[in-house]
């Protein structure tokens, strides 16, 4: 019985070191998941000179054009990307209004439950909805704009 017990105890520490290892990487993970989409996308400037600049051995005064460069580039990226959001978001309510047409009573109070927690626009700097941490289960209509 001792050796049971002793077997027992050892069994019942590793599986709650493989729970909290397991719970604190997803709680690690989503918070770096949720502080990238607070700030952004990462400015370009700083990680492409931090990969080329060396390698190349850039003298200060290409360093200062090069610079000049890729700044211009970081603005380009964020008219593409203010430019292409309002298409993604025509596509995805394409899409979902769609299969609602395929779709039960029922099964559309869940796709509007569904598409509630997507994204739902796509403002400049942001890539998902946030609401405080937790998502709204209620449905609203397919065509939420705000």
């Amino acid at each position: 019985m001792k050796k049971f017990k002793a077997i027992a105890g050892i069994l019942a520490i590793f599986v709650l070191g493989i729970m909290t290892g397991v719970l604190g990487t997803g709680m690690v993970v989503k918070h770096r998941i949720e502080s990238f989409h607070e700030k952004g996308s990462p400015p370009i400037r700083p990680m492409f000179m931090k990969r080329i600049g060396n390698r190349l051995d850039l003298m200060p005064a290409q360093r200062v054009e090069v610079e000049k460069i890729l700044d211009t580039l970081q603005i380009e990226l964020k008219k593409i990307r203010q430019d292409s959001h309002p298409k993604i978001k025509a596509a995805f309510d394409t899409c979902f209004e769609q299969i609602r047409k395929h779709l039960t009573d029922s099964q559309k109070k869940k796709l509007d439950i569904i598409r509630e927690k997507l994204p739902d626009h796509f403002p400049p700097g942001k890539n998902f909805r946030r609401h405080h941490g937790k998502h709204r289960d209620h449905p609203k209509g397919m065509n939420n704009t705000k």
